[in-house]
């Protein structure tokens, strides 16, 4: 019995012997993986789909604008990803913003920075919103559409977003699906190539796009580009009625269901880049109109466009003064003159008893000054103690007048402009009175 125990009490050792003898038998050290190579972008390259070759070469913008990107939902992208495309928007002359820097905001908190933002904005961009947008703010960008603001909307399959919240309010629905092509596809059946486009300038020059994990879009408005009868949709067995790109409603919203081909090095297979160019030509392009609420954005900004200030008489040299600085500090350059040059922007600040020269503009805003003062919309005011602020738009020129019964008054009015005050004093979008 003590024997058995011995040879029992052995077995371990036995063990750990011949566990020893095979692993220096076969060992031969371990295995260190070597360092990542380090591949720019620029080099990476499709074996399947080549590069289309395109090189931008923008046009000089008329006027400067700027391009808003929506960055208060909690958007699932990030600026370098945008990089091509705001590259480009930039270098035709348009500055590029970044509303909210992708931090989180509570939807009180998002109002009225997309209000104040979105009245200087001549386009606006809405990618990936992973928080829903309010129907307050839905209806802020609704009245930009309005008014003639560029909006482009971008979903993508891969990344969790809210858009339809806001696309509803232009007649368009991006689909929970994605496109795939089980006979002609990039690598990856998900990976569909567009052939078929509607002509216009936003196809201009595209015979071939590649999209990554497209989605479809349900549109009131027309499909800019077509799958072929071989792409299918994971929702539904017909692509009929469903588009990756499409407009809505209206001429100056553009849908588009994949984020993933504006990312380099995406961007630069087939036509993709000439694509890219061709939405930033789009983005570049606003014609949007003013109001008065939006005071000062109407005037351009930089030294070389500027604009004039005309006073109704010497004595309101100071307030003339104030409005110059307070322009300046919004980046917009302005001289007090004389004279009223018709070719240039104006704002012109005098009493009532100065308003003949600005006659024709206080009539086409329906304002009436003589022992009362008359404006639309609004009852017959003594002149004792109110100002007017008009707003007249002809000719690609914006004319400002602002009077007023006192100087002490005109200057309360001038000082309520320049810090936003005035907005609750609008009896009209182009005219206010301050009582």
């Amino acid at each position: 019995m003590a024997r058995k125990l011995g040879i029992l009490a052995l077995l371990p050792l036995f063990a750990a012997a011949a566990f020893a003898g095979v692993y220096f038998s076969y060992y031969r050290g371990g295995y260190d993986e070597p360092a990542p190579g380090q591949i720019p972008y620029h080099q990476i390259t499709s074996p399947s789909v080549a590069s289309g070759g395109f090189v931008d070469s923008p046009t000089a913008q008329v006027r400067r604008g700027l391009l808003l990107v929506d960055a208060l939902h909690r958007n699932a992208f990030s600026e370098n990803e945008l990089v091509t495309l705001s590259t480009r928007v930039a270098n035709r002359g348009y500055d590029v913003e970044f509303i909210g820097a992708f931090d989180y905001f509570e939807r009180d908190g998002r109002l009225p920075q997309l209000e104040e933002k979105l009245r200087r904005a001549d386009s606006l961009a809405v990618i990936v919103p992973q928080a829903p947008y309010s129907d307050a703010e839905a209806a802020l960008v609704e009245r930009f559409v309005r008014k003639g603001g560029k909006l482009l909307l971008v979903s993508d399959p891969t990344r969790q977003e809210h858009i339809n919240t806001l696309a509803e309010r232009f007649g368009l629905s991006f689909q929970p699906d994605y496109l795939y092509n089980m006979k002609e596809y990039d690598l990856n059946f998900q990976n569909i190539i567009i052939r078929e486009f509607q002509p216009h300038e936003l196809t201009s020059g595209v015979d071939a796009i590649t999209l990554y994990t497209a989605g479809s879009i349900r549109s009131s408005g027309p499909g800019l580009a077509f799958p072929d009868s071989n792409t299918r949709s994971s929702l539904v067995d017909t692509t009929e009625g469903l588009h990756p790109i499409a407009w809505g409603d209206r001429r100056n919203v553009l849908a588009i269901a994949d984020f993933t081909f504006l990312i380099p090095p995406h961007n630069s297979l087939l036509d993709n880049d000439r694509l890219v160019s061709n939405i930033a030509d789009y983005l570049t392009s606003s014609e949007r109109e003013y109001e008065l609420a939006d005071f000062p954005h109407f005037y351009e900004v930089g030294p070389e466009a500027g604009l004039d200030i005309l006073l109704g008489e010497a004595s309101l040299w100071d307030i003339g003064v104030e409005m110059k600085n307070g322009l300046a500090a919004y980046g917009m350059s302005a001289r007090i003159r004389g004279t009223e040059d018709l070719s240039r922007d104006t704002v012109f600040l005098g009493l009532y008893d100065d308003a003949l020269p600005m006659s024709r503009y206080l009539q086409a805003a329906g304002v009436r000054i003589d022992d009362t003062l008359g404006t639309p919309f609004a009852p017959d005011l003594d002149l004792e103690g109110t100002s007017v602020t008009v707003l007249d738009q002809n000719q690609d020129r914006h004319v400002l007048v602002v009077l007023a019964d006192t100087s002490e008054t005109l200057a309360g009015a001038a000082a309520r402009l320049l810090v936003g005050e005035f907005r609750g004093d609008l009896v009209s979008d182009f005219v206010g009175v301050s009582k």
